[in-house]
């Protein structure tokens, strides 16, 4: 039996009979309609969780630990010269012994300020740069500055996962190569420097970015592309240039070898993008040349000579400084574990040149043909002159680590390389946490004890403990474990490295790996790699002799 209703619009006592499919119907959301607009979103977000969760790790350990102190080269050549160019008006750094990218980054944090002046006052210099100044002068300014740098080093853990997607990898595996600069110590306190170099790693992981989308698709903007990327790494440090050698070979792949004019042609292009762009960057090039030539013809010389600590003796020397930071230090702050991922950088590197030896040239030749330029023609050595070799290096270790799952016979151990590939990436993201956390606090009182408490653990050696060591201990009520040396005594020493290291900072030896036995206080820097360091001091442990060779006074 149909159920009767009445139409609302008809006169009051009139009725007509309608049956279902006449009665107005109220409209419901359809769920098997809704989820199939959403899932393509939902999956994506989900697929892109990993590398999301690699870059929150990355930019708020390096916030949390960005007022490390000082840093010998902020102000001199980077945050002064960029003041002087909002003072003057004339955007000319006068400072040529880095390009001028930097300092339109150091700008960036007061630009606001100058967009707030044009609002109130509208277009005038004089308000603008006292606006700008006010902000630059700021106490806070420098760690404002310093978050920049952190923000802006850490894309370069986005183009290497994009250059490993593009040349085939899979999700895990991109994300083992965005690793090797997401989760390394290394690359996480130097990306809080104000100063060019992590800077310029994230150029060269962005050059590599667009020769793999070349590599893949053929179109020549993506070649393009890389020579920009390249144009602006120069416009960051002047080994920027070198990242121009790999764009040219991509380039020459794709043109017959024979036809000359075309590889002309090409190589003219790239190289002419290149320069434009980098002339952007730094336009003191042509507008104060007489400046700019003495500069970079300095600091061109100078790395031939003396630093220091910091120079090697030979170009096989040096040479081997390079390859014991990458394989004992750059990919871990345990020695072994960056010695295995080391292990598998020299792997994949083999892999490359025998799987795809083309392309193979560009991922592997580029950074033996750097060191093998940079080595035999310099003799002062600064560990982060080579970071930007880094996103070349994750790709071997990337196409290493894939091969070698692939070739494991049973699939109980795959789970197993699986669940050690994890552990490890987990023990590093917690060295990231402790390192940024520890920055937070200055507790040289933490670090006796702690200095005390490793001496009391090797209770069959001798330790020779400082003055400034022992007056602080006593301060604080710590007693002195009984394997504390007396007088002359003792193999290894224990001390306040700044403050009771050489009178004279030159003669720090560094570039070690094992430099020193033990360093207690906070982690903003590798004191192996930079003893010298003139921030906050650290208690360090060294052997006698070594201390002695050094010219630290407490072994004296």
């Amino acid at each position: 039996m149909q159920r009767l209703q009445y139409e609302p619009e008809l006169a009051p006592g009139v009725g007509r009979v309608v049956g279902p499919s006449t009665a107005p119907r109220l409209k419901q959301a359809n769920p098997s309609r809704f989820w199939p607009r959403v899932q393509p979103w939902v999956s994506q977000a989900v697929r892109a969780l990993p590398i999301i969760l690699l870059l929150l790790l990355f930019n708020v350990t390096g916030l949390r630990g960005v007022d490390y102190g000082y840093h010998w080269d902020e102000a001199g050549w980077h945050t002064g010269p960029a003041r002087t160019m909002i003072q003057t008006g004339v955007l000319l750094p006068k400072s040529y012994i880095y390009p001028s990218l930097d300092k339109w980054l150091v700008i960036l944090p007061a630009v606001p300020a100058a967009i707030q002046s044009v609002l109130e006052v509208g277009v005038r210099t004089l308000p603008i740069q006292t606006a700008m100044l006010a902000v630059m002068d700021a106490p806070d300014y420098l760690l404002r500055v310093r978050a920049v740098f952190i923000v802006v080093s850490s894309l370069g853990i986005l183009w290497v996962y994009g250059a490993a997607m593009a040349l085939g990898h899979r999700r895990w595996q991109a994300l083992v190569a965005a690793a090797c600069l997401a989760l390394s110590w290394e690359y996480a306190y130097h990306s809080r420097w104000a100063v060019t170099d992590c800077i310029l790693t994230q150029f060269s992981a962005l050059t590599l970015y667009m020769l793999a989308l070349y590599q893949r698709r053929g179109n020549r903007r993506w070649l393009y592309a890389a020579a920009v990327a390249a144009g602006l790494g120069t416009g960051t440090k002047y080994t920027g240039v070198f990242l121009l050698v790999p764009v040219l070979y991509a380039g020459a792949l794709t043109l017959p070898l024979g036809s000359l004019r075309a590889q002309a042609r090409r190589a003219v292009e790239v190289c002419a993008i290149a320069f434009g762009t980098y002339l952007l960057t730094t336009p003191a090039t042509v507008l104060d040349p007489f400046l700019f030539i003495n500069e970079t013809h300095y600091i061109s010389t100078y790395y031939m000579h003396d630093h220091g600590g910091f120079t090697a003796t030979s170009a096989w020397h040096h040479g081997w400084i390079v390859l014991s930071y990458f394989a004992l230090a750059y990919f871990s702050p345990s020695h072994w574990l960056a010695a295995l991922e080391f292990a598998f950088c020299i792997a994949g590197l083999l892999l490359w040149l025998k799987g795809r030896p083309r392309f193979g040239l560009v991922v592997a030749g580029f950074p033996l043909l750097f060191l093998i330029f940079f080595c035999f023609r310099y003799r002062v050595v600064m560990v982060r002159n080579y970071l930007f070799l880094v996103p070349f290096m994750a790709l071997l270790l990337a196409r290493a680590v894939s091969d070698f799952m692939r070739w494991l016979p049973r699939r109980p151990l795959k789970y197993a390389f699986a669940a050690g590939l994890v552990a490890v990436l987990f023990v590093q993201a917690s060295w990231l946490v402790i390192a940024g956390e520890s920055i937070r606090h200055f507790e040289p009182a933490l670090y006796v004890s702690q200095a005390l408490d490793y001496v009391r653990d090797h209770a069959d050696t001798r330790f020779r403990i400082s003055s400034q060591v022992r007056a602080l201990a006593r301060q604080h009520g710590f007693d002195l474990p009984p394997n504390v040396a007396s007088g002359s005594e003792g193999s290894q020493v224990v001390f306040f490295g700044k403050a009771e290291g050489p009178a004279d900072p030159y003669r720090w030896a560094t570039n070690d790996p094992f430099l020193t036995k033990a360093v207690f206080g906070q982690q903003e820097v590798n004191f192996n790699w930079y003893s010298s360091w003139f921030g906050n001091d650290h208690v360090v442990i060294m052997d006698l002799k070594r201390a002695k060779d050094t010219g630290v006074q407490p072994a004296q």
